[in-house]
């Protein structure tokens, strides 16, 4: 029932807000946005490439604080692979002197309910909701220092595919609490729960996270024939140990000056272990330093080769394990004037992969150098080298770069 009530809901206010839109043309606005990149990288596109995305947004004005906005995206077009479209946004707000509500539905853009209060952290392994989809609804309401989101992912049929989710959250002066819980099932969860705290101190900064998961079995589905007997039953699926997890983190940040700034974070992962982190910045004038260091935990599926025992070929099947990072790296912008930026970093990753019997380590040094002009506020044009895709800082491709961006 409460599926259906998500769902009615939602379509009465897309009739609201068509209805809106007729009867009130004089209040409405209508607008387009996109963006545009064309230019010439080697490695990640091959040569020259292009792609583009154009957005059709339409507000209307109800009257007694309410207004309503409808997102469609016309076209998502790139040169070596065709056009990809997203289904309707739409979101109708009421806005008052103390109280504020909205009600969307289509692609939240991973702000759903149960994420919408609760302040993820650095190092966690896992997360409510991030259900990403194209189909979810949420009904949010704030009044005073206190909030309530309600969310539905995967609206299909009358139904949450991807279960319901709750957000909660409440601010006290400078201290903030969040509150998530999503009971889909998302990366093998069964459901989650979490809480978070934020405060400043002066120039200090602290927050804590708290996230648990019910108990969890990791499923994964295999296409393998039922005649292979390290399988149980047709269609195959592997199924991890019952996990129940309890993590929780820590995170600290110092502003020295307006120059000068530092974080860290803590994170304890239970089954998948400890993750840690230390970061600076630094900016005087024209020259802005950025340094890290990061040890981070991963955990899942990999794929790996097995014996086929009916001799009709080898099938994939996949293993459960844990994955650790190591990295470190500077970051460092110049910026000549207000048009021209230099950038250049350099990053140095260890990887190590224990999956099953399986352990693998990897060490890899990547680098970036570009530069940046703006043109105007709408255009920029990018000329870079990097030995490695989307390294850090401006995230440049890997390859010879040169290309140019135009947004409106």
């Amino acid at each position: 029932m409460k599926n259906v009530l998500f769902t009615t809901t939602a379509l009465v206010a897309f009739a609201v807000a068509a209805a809106g839109m007729a009867s009130a043309a004089a209040h409405t606005g209508v607008s387009f946005s996109g963006e545009m990149t064309a230019g010439y990288n080697d490695i990640i596109e091959g040569g020259l490439f292009w792609e583009a995305d154009l957005d059709l947004t339409g507000a209307v004005d109800l009257g007694d604080n309410v207004t309503a906005e409808v997102t469609v995206q016309l076209g998502d077009w790139f040169n070596n692979g065709g056009t990809d479209l997203n289904p309707i946004t739409v979101e109708i707000t009421y806005t008052g002197s103390n109280l504020s509500s909205s009600l969307k539905f289509g692609d939240l853009g991973d702000e759903g309910a149960s994420e919408y209060f609760y302040a993820d952290r650095d190092g966690l392994v896992r997360d409510v909701e991030n259900h990403d989809g194209d189909e979810d609804v949420r009904a949010m309401i704030e009044f005073g220092n206190f909030g309530l989101a309600v969310g539905c992912s995967g609206v299909s049929n009358g139904t949450c595919d991807d279960g319901m989710n709750v957000g909660l959250g409440a601010s006290f002066g400078s201290f903030e609490l969040g509150l998530g819980y999503d009971e889909g099932v998302t990366g093998g969860q069964n459901e989650a729960l979490a809480l978070s705290a934020d405060s400043t101190f002066g120039a200090f900064s602290v927050g804590v996270s708290y996230i648990t998961l019910g108990a969890t079995v990791y499923d994964i589905e295999l296409d393998m024939d039922d005649t292979d007997a390290t399988i149980v039953g047709g269609g195959a699926v592997l199924t991890s140990p019952i996990i129940t997890e309890n993590s929780y983190a820590l995170e600290l940040g110092y502003e020295v000056s307006d120059a000068l700034s530092f974080s860290a974070f803590y994170a304890e992962n239970g089954f998948a272990g400890s993750a840690f982190g230390v970061g600076a910045e630094y900016s005087t004038g024209a020259l802005t330093v950025a340094a890290y260091y990061e040890n981070t935990v991963d955990q899942g599926w990999q794929g790996t080769d097995v014996t086929d025992l009916d001799g009709d070929g080898t099938h994939t099947a996949a293993v459960f394990g844990i994955d650790s990072d190591q990295s470190y790296g500077v970051d460092v912008g110049y910026a000549f004037n207000d048009q021209l930026t230099f950038n250049v970093g350099v990053e140095v990753l260890s990887e190590t992969s224990n999956r099953g019997a399986a352990i693998a380590d990897t060490n890899t040094t990547s680098y970036y150098v570009g530069m940046d002009y703006a043109v105007n506020d709408n255009i920029t044009a990018t000329v870079s080298y990097a030995n490695a895709d989307e390294i850090s800082g401006p995230e440049y491709k890997d390859g010879i770069s040169v290309f140019i961006t135009a947004s409106f």
